[in-house]
């Protein structure tokens, strides 16, 4: 992760690049492409089609879309009117549970109509401030970022089980560093363990124990990288045993802690 994200939390949502979009060329088509990060596009003019793992969606103005990681896109103009607008490459921890809330999935990827106006103006301040590299500009990226998901949130009623989940996903997000069990959270957030891994994974799509060590190793990858500590120093700053760190840290980035650290 570049330097000028060192700041930021771990967990919080970065832009990894945008830009305006108003020099695609009649019939001009792009893909397929499969991406590890989240995309924002806004139309604000002019027409086309994204083709989401095989499904052909048309485009027109006013229309804010959302591709996810791991689909295979196929981006399209049209051959007389070619759409331009704005587009944005996210990442960040949460983002996939945020956009589920918010009902964007590969089989429905478009924003309410009704809020293009304050999204796009979200994605046009990113924009704008892309060229800039003051200190200051990985915080209003991040602020652009949540402005954009309160924007799409706005309208959604959380229930009860929902605040439940977020603070479940709070404790780990907190307490990863400590000898956290699933057990404890599920106490923790007044559910019995059983039925608490069945919410969790229907909001996450992973089980609480994958989640929790997903983050773990994440965690573990920032220190790495960054020269903090040594592969032990980095299993006991994470929570993890230091026993099965190797193992447990090959299966989830597919490579050794020391092979990791050498090709940084």
């Amino acid at each position: 992760m570049s330097d000028r994200y060192n700041s930021l939390s771990p967990q919080a949502p970065v832009v990894l690049h945008c830009e305006k979009e108003y020099d695609l060329l009649p019939g001009q088509c792009y893909g397929p492409i499969e991406r590890k990060v989240y995309i924002i596009e806004c139309c604000v003019e002019g027409y086309g089609s994204v083709i989401i793992n095989g499904k052909e969606f048309p485009i027109s103005p006013g229309d804010c879309y959302i591709l996810l990681p791991g689909d295979v896109i196929v981006h399209t103009a049209d051959t007389a009117e070619p759409r331009k607008g704005y587009w944005c490459a996210i990442d960040g921890l949460n983002l996939g549970l945020i956009f589920r809330e918010a009902g964007i999935s590969s089989e429905n990827p478009f924003a309410p109509k009704e809020s293009f106006r304050d999204l796009c103006r979200c994605v046009r301040k990113m924009v704008s401030d892309w060229g800039n590299d003051d200190g200051g500009k990985a915080f209003r990226e991040t602020a652009y970022i949540y402005e954009f998901l309160g924007i799409l949130m706005k309208n959604k009623k959380p229930s009860v089980y929902d605040n439940r989940i977020e603070r479940a996903l709070g404790l780990m997000e907190t307490k990863f560093h400590e000898h956290l069990s699933i057990d404890e959270i599920a106490r923790e957030v007044g559910l019995e363990r059983s039925y608490f891994s069945t919410l969790f994974r229907e909001k996450t799509t992973v089980s609480p124990h994958k989640y929790l060590t997903s983050l773990r190793i994440r965690k573990a990858c920032d220190l790495l990288e960054k020269g903090q500590c040594n592969v032990s120093e980095a299993a006991a700053a994470t929570g993890l045993d230091p026993c099965n760190f190797a193992r447990v840290f090959k299966r989830e980035t597919g490579k050794t802690p020391l092979e990791y650290v050498q090709n940084k």
